[in-house]
């Protein structure tokens, strides 16, 4: 009897505990949805809850990712950018210690590649663990190859994407910061920590991606 008074002590505990945060839940659910709104009328978008685009099959993102790390979409917004489409994804995606798996939330946008190219990815050097278990990809820019540890099949494929333009560009660019850079084959897309509802690093990725996409289409 004592066993079982204690298992009921222990679930009227966690239905106490679970009944008193429910508000505290509650109200942080509608203040995120309420900043997510605040986001897509400031930038003219809307709250879009189609089916996410399979992001592992569209963007180089295995390079960055183990193909076990959990991978989901939280929130979704579409619209259009200087006059281009584009989605804007809040993803949550796990780490696993050596006792724990913990959730983190990052922020990924996604523009059209003006045109078909090989698939690469691009990270600050150091960022990323994945950076030291993969070969670092030379552009011949020092000032870009200094900064970045670039993720593709061979030199030659990294030189046809990240051409002097583009390289150029992207050896100065601030915006770049605590950024990772994934060409698709038909996509072009950034991702950076946090959530969607930082508006400043929203509207800057979206012009980084932009400024991009238009290096990539002068040949």
């Amino acid at each position: 009897m004592v066993i079982v008074a204690i298992f009921l002590g222990i679930i009227l505990l966690g239905l106490v505990i679970g009944l008193v945060m429910r508000p505290k839940v509650q109200a942080r659910a509608r203040a995120h949805v309420d900043a997510l709104q605040a986001v897509a009328a400031s930038f003219g978008w809307q709250i879009d809850r189609r089916a996410v685009p399979d992001i592992r099959a569209r963007l180089p993102i295995g390079g960055m990712f183990n193909e076990d790390t959990g991978i989901r979409a939280t929130a979704q917004l579409t619209g259009q950018w200087r006059g281009v489409p584009v989605v804007a994804l809040q993803l949550a995606y796990g780490t696993e210690g050596m006792a724990t798996y913990t959730w983190h939330t990052m922020t990924m946008i996604m523009v059209p590649r003006p045109v078909p190219g090989p698939v690469v990815a691009l990270t600050p050097q150091g960022m990323s663990w994945a950076n030291f278990l993969a070969a670092d990809r030379q552009v011949g820019y020092p000032p870009f190859d200094g900064r970045y540890h670039v993720h593709a099949k061979s030199d030659e494929q990294a030189r046809a994407t990240l051409t002097p333009a583009v390289a150029g560009l992207l050896a100065e660019d601030p915006r770049m910061q605590e950024r990772m850079l994934f060409f698709g084959e038909r996509d072009l897309a950034a991702s950076f920590p946090g959530s969607i509802t930082q508006q400043q690093a929203v509207a800057q990725t979206a012009d980084l991606l932009l400024d991009v996409s238009q290096r990539l289409a002068v040949r």
